[in-house]
């Protein structure tokens, strides 16, 4: 039995969080990622597969590692009615009036919601993972589940100046197959399509702006769009890395050429223009462990067009916290940990030798003559413990600590290799 249909202008706003299944996941998050991130003064925990929304990384999480996620995401749910359909709900004797008025042509209708999405990462190899996510409730159902496979180059270890990745996906989808002739039933049939990832990072190559890019293909852009029309997308995001926090803009690309389907059984064949999408977005550390991600993005050309043009792009919010639950720091975020201490020790030098009364950082602790370049050999790999060492400020500070000397030793030797990799 068919419901009948509410009017094309009517949004709906559908938050989605009763259900008893995201709700389940929403009542332990919370205690996942306190017991995560519980020691505020460890080490900051960062994924190398660290990327942003709308744009995957080239590389993949550390072996073993397991990451969670949730938040919550903007959707517009469309529905196509039959414009006959529209007619014969009014009066007979306003019918005609009505195709006269308004065509008998095909209407869109649109509900705006809010839906929660979770997931979560596993790394099955150093250079292999799997990311599945989901949307638990969509206000009205159980919503769309999405598992990646990421692949990358062997030899990921390291902090890569340029890298190389592709992730073959699956999407089940359960929103009703409207496109497809003859059927009306829900489209349940996975949808297979792979996503091919660049990256350029450049944060050991520009040291005063730790600029990382992204670029990825995928020849799936809307899975709710995929039984009405072939799909490529195009993505390019930029993002500055800081040590707390980073910035990032995001514009993508996407081409669309109609399928036959019932309502449209004869398409011309051709690409339609080229719609597009831009995203401004903030990430964040509460802690060492957890990060919150956000992201609003809009067509830039068209920002309302959305209302009578399925493919174009409608105004999107994201928001995501994600944190570790099992995490062991690889050696390419162990080399960026030591790249941000070590800016975080210039800054912290600079800063006490502008302080009325504070002396002036003259003397390197290795003896360099700098007054704020400090020698690699001489941070910790864990940052917040190496920010926490009163001999991390001798020099500045002059304040004394039995075993420097000692300690000065045993961090030269642990730090050698990755010293060399670095310069």
């Amino acid at each position: 039995m068919t419901k009948s249909p509410r009017p094309a202008s009517r949004l709906s706003w559908l938050y989605g969080l009763h259900g008893l299944h995201g709700l389940a996941w929403l009542l332990c998050l919370p205690g996942l990622l306190l017991s995560a991130g519980g020691d505020a003064h460890a080490a900051q925990m960062r994924s190398r597969a660290e990327g942003i929304p709308g744009a995957q990384a080239s590389n993949t999480v550390g072996l073993g590692d397991i990451w969670i996620t949730g938040g919550l995401s903007s959707q517009f749910r469309i529905r196509p009615v039959l414009g006959e359909h529209l007619a014969s709900l009014v009066d007979s004797s306003y019918r005609e009036d009505f195709r006269a008025l308004y065509g008998p042509e095909n209407k869109l209708e649109r509900d705006l919601r809010m839906v929660p999405v979770m997931g979560g990462t596993i790394g099955l190899a150093n250079f292999l993972h799997l990311d599945l996510s989901s949307v638990p409730w969509d206000g009205e159902k159980l919503g769309a589940s999405t598992a990646r496979l990421k692949l990358t180059t062997p030899g990921n270890d390291n902090l890569r100046a340029f890298g190389l990745g592709v992730s073959l996906n699956a999407t089940l989808s359960t929103e009703e197959d409207i496109y497809s002739r003859g059927e009306t039933t829900p489209g349940f049939d996975p949808l297979l399509y792979f996503t091919v990832m660049a990256d350029l990072d450049l944060v050991k190559a520009w040291e005063r702006h730790p600029v990382k890019a992204y670029l990825n293909y995928s020849n799936l852009d809307d899975y709710t769009l995929a039984r009405a029309y072939d799909q490529h997308q195009f993505v390019l995001g930029l993002e500055r890395k800081d040590v707390r926090r980073s910035w990032h803009v995001r514009l993508a690309a996407t081409l669309y050429k109609p399928l036959a389907t019932r309502f449209n059984p004869d398409p011309a064949g051709a690409w339609l223009p080229t719609a597009f999408e831009l995203g401004l977005g903030y990430r964040a550390f509460l802690s060492d462990r957890i990060t919150v991600t956000g992201e609003i993005s809009l067509d830039p050309i068209h920002p309302i067009r959305f209302y009578d043009k399925e493919v174009n792009k409608p105004p999107r919010f994201q928001a995501e916290i994600s944190a570790p639950l099992f995490y062991t720091e690889t050696q390419a975020e162990a080399i960026r940990s030591l790249i941000f201490n070590e800016r975080d020790r210039q800054r912290q030098r600079k800063l006490a030798a502008r302080t009325p009364g504070g002396r002036p950082a003259a003397r390197d602790s290795a003896g360099s003559g700098a007054a704020t370049r400090l020698k690699l050999d001489e941070l910790s790999l864990e940052g917040g413990k190496a920010a926490e060492s009163k001999d991390l400020f001798k020099g500045v500070f002059e304040e004394e600590e039995q075993g420097v000397a000692e300690k000065r030793k045993q961090i030269r030797s642990q730090l050698k290799q990755i010293e060399e990799l670095l310069e």
